[in-house]
């Protein structure tokens, strides 16, 4: 099969309308999470996010000019790498070729000196591949199809940087970890409060945690600055999906050192066009979660300990509730990759990629 790769631009309404649809067509019902109205917007730039980039999609089209695969390289005027997001290709290496062939001429010939991924445009909006572990995915999790990997290897692609999210069993009633116990309790008696969120409290919980995480995760790879007013819009919707109880506050009078966001895991409820059977589900599972997935912890370096400590706050509601959990999306080696490593019953991995 001979494959052409394409770069198009918004006005070119038919390539947009392959791009959008290859992935409904490489992934059952239960594995799509593919957010449509997000990825039109970006190639419009119309996203809130899009003065701070430059998008170029590209389209790889078979001999019958159906799509075989697509992606969008990312370029920030301040990177000396562009990033290779939106991927999605058919089980064809001569097709991820044609891709990566084509993305990295555009990246050189824009100046940069290496293709880095995936990164679908932002840190902010989601980045690495999944490496392991296939089936159903979690809320929030980067899914892709298990052969992606290898094409991208075979392309010239190397491991840049390793993540991994721990799944872990209910917590029996009563369980504790002593030591971080004893944390918690000092970090009270040191004056130290955790606070669950409130819906009357969300919005001055989301700026708190806004002003640490670019303190904190500034030095991720990836990790590119945006506005308070920014970061607040783009995760306004938690506040529809967010357990309040499973949400953790930390401060030391009025100032917030530390911050654990947890959400149930929702699979792919949320992603395609909503209908009275999904809002049912989400309902559903809002009120009885089976599982919750913790997106978000940062501590006050001053403030040592005091991520265990919140963690076994956390895992002391989960033992009354009785819901699984996934710790997502850890750098591999931080500390936090290891809390309670003896209790896990899975571990998931995913990866970022270079192409020098």
């Amino acid at each position: 099969m001979n494959y052409r790769a394409i770069r198009f631009t918004a006005d070119n309404k038919a390539a947009l309308e392959q791009f959008l649809l290859l992935p409904k067509k490489l992934y059952r019902r239960e594995e799509l999470v593919q957010d449509e109205q997000t990825e039109r917007q970006l190639i419009m730039g119309e996203h809130i996010l899009s003065r701070y980039f430059k998008v170029y999609p590209i389209l790889v089209l078979d001999e019958q000019n159906k799509a075989a695969a697509r992606c969008v390289v990312t370029v920030y005027p301040d990177k000396e790498c562009a990033y290779f997001g939106y991927f999605e290709c058919i089980d064809d290496m001569a097709a991820a070729e044609a891709l990566v062939e084509r993305a990295d001429r555009l990246a050189k010939k824009l100046g940069k000196n290496s293709l880095v991924g995936p990164v679908d445009c932002s840190f902010w909006i989601r980045y690495r591949l999944k490496a392991d572990h296939f089936g159903k995915p979690y809320t929030c999790e980067p899914y892709n199809k298990e052969y992606y990997l290898r094409l991208l290897e075979g392309c010239g692609f190397k491991v840049c940087g390793e993540y991994i999210s721990n799944k872990f069993p209910s917590v029996p009633q009563g369980e504790r970890n002593e030591k971080f116990a004893g944390l918690l309790e000092d970090f009270e008696q040191r004056g130290i409060h955790l606070e669950n969120s409130t819906p009357e409290t969300f919005d001055k919980c989301l700026k708190e945690v806004y002003g640490m995480m670019i303190e904190l995760y500034s030095g991720f790879q990836t990790f590119s600055k945006i506005t308070e007013a920014e970061f607040c819009e783009l995760f306004f919707p938690l506040r529809y999906v967010v357990d309040h109880s499973m949400v953790r506050m930390a401060y030391d009078g009025d100032k917030p050192v530390g911050f654990f966001v947890s959400v149930p895991d929702f699979g792919n409820a949320f992603c395609g066009k909503l209908n009275v059977s999904k809002l049912a589900k989400i309902v559903g599972i809002k009120r009885h979660p089976k599982c919750y997935i913790m997106m978000y912890m940062g501590a006050n370096s001053d403030y040592h300990g005091l991520g265990k400590a919140m963690s076994e706050s956390v895992r002391e509601t989960l033992s009354q509730n009785g819901a699984e959990s996934v710790s997502a999306l850890i750098r591999e080696g931080k500390v936090n990759s290891g809390y309670y490593a003896h209790l896990m019953e899975c571990r998931y991995r995913y990866v970022l990629l270079e192409r020098g």
